[in-house]
């Protein structure tokens, strides 16, 4: 009878949060997650926040890069990236700002998000899918995940609405993982894993005088990779053919709307089975071209082949 009254008393005064802390994350931990696409969440992030959901898009892992993304939804209303974290205790060992993560189990807690604690199952594919991460520092993987989506807040920057709160510098609404349902192994050998797709090759000039006239990327996708997969759909239709064996042929159309009077004359600066990176010095100008057979774009293909496309232009001064 005492004990009865104890609880009674301790239920009045509500002095029992940790054990409706511990019921509610036993909870979260059971609960059925909501199926969605990417594009749904793009489409309304605030109807999705805090819920639990499952759904298969691409991750992508790199230098201040740890991102959910899916090429065809590049125009949402609203300017919209995800970043990702894991529950539980695992930090994900991305260099970002501000202040990153580490690679090994360094929280104390599992981690908790506007009141919202997540775990984590540390299974095997969760192991076999960090390890992919760790050997290839900069990567595209395609996934299936149930994770807490959490929207952020909308907010204003140059004239355009973002969700942010979260990731680099604020960057992105966030997703962390709470468990690696299924990722596609790395098994081909004529396709770009990489995620930066040239961003980060050398031009030669001045330092800090670079001007992006294109980048092709699923990290921060626009309409450009929509553009890049009308261009794999014309190279199988025969239109374009050309585009699956003619690399330079490929980085000299990609110059064109950029430079309509002049015939640039590119020099192979280097060559993979993958990636070609071409450089053109025009005057006092240097311009480098990247081009690539991108992973992701594998997914948008009918065919075996992926075509080349050119993910990188960037010009900068020279002395």
């Amino acid at each position: 009878m005492k004990n009865v009254l104890k609880l009674l008393l301790a239920l009045l005064v509500g002095i029992l949060p940790i054990s409706t802390q511990a019921t509610q994350s036993s909870s979260n931990a059971t609960a059925e997650p909501r199926k969605v696409t990417y594009c749904e969440l793009a489409k309304d992030p605030a109807s999705y926040n805090h819920e639990l959901v499952r759904l298969t898009a691409f991750v992508t892992h790199g230098f201040e890069d740890f991102l959910l993304t899916q090429p065809e939804c590049a125009n949402p209303p609203e300017h919209f990236s995800v970043w990702i974290m894991y529950g539980g205790k695992v930090e994900s060992n991305t260099a970002y700002c501000c202040p990153g993560e580490r690679g090994a189990e360094t929280r104390s807690e599992p981690l908790t998000v506007e009141g919202v604690q997540i775990p984590l199952v540390s299974d095997l594919v969760f192991q076999q899918f960090t390890d992919l991460l760790e050997r290839e520092r900069d990567t595209t993987v395609r996934v299936t995940v149930v994770g807490r989506f959490f929207s952020g807040e909308k907010g204003a920057f140059n004239n355009s609405t973002n969700w942010e709160g979260f990731g680099h510098m604020g960057c992105c609404s966030l997703f962390v993982i709470q468990r690696v349902e299924w990722f596609a192994p790395h098994t081909r050998s004529d396709v770009d894993y990489t995620s930066e797709a040239g961003w980060y090759v050398k031009d030669g000039c001045k330092l800090g005088s670079a001007r992006y006239l294109k980048h092709v990327s699923i990290s921060y996708p626009d309409e450009t990779t929509e553009r890049a997969i009308a261009e794999q759909r014309l190279a199988e239709s025969g239109t374009q053919a050309w585009a699956f064996n003619e690399p330079q042929r490929v980085a000299l159309q990609s110059l064109k709307p950029f430079y309509k009077d002049l015939t640039p004359v590119l020099r192979n600066v280097e060559k993979t089975h993958v990636r070609q990176v071409f450089r053109w010095r025009n005057g006092k100008k240097s311009t480098v071209v990247v081009v690539t057979r991108p992973y992701w774009l594998s997914f948008y293909a009918t065919s075996d082949s992926v075509a080349w496309v050119t993910t990188t232009i960037k010009e900068t001064d020279c002395d």
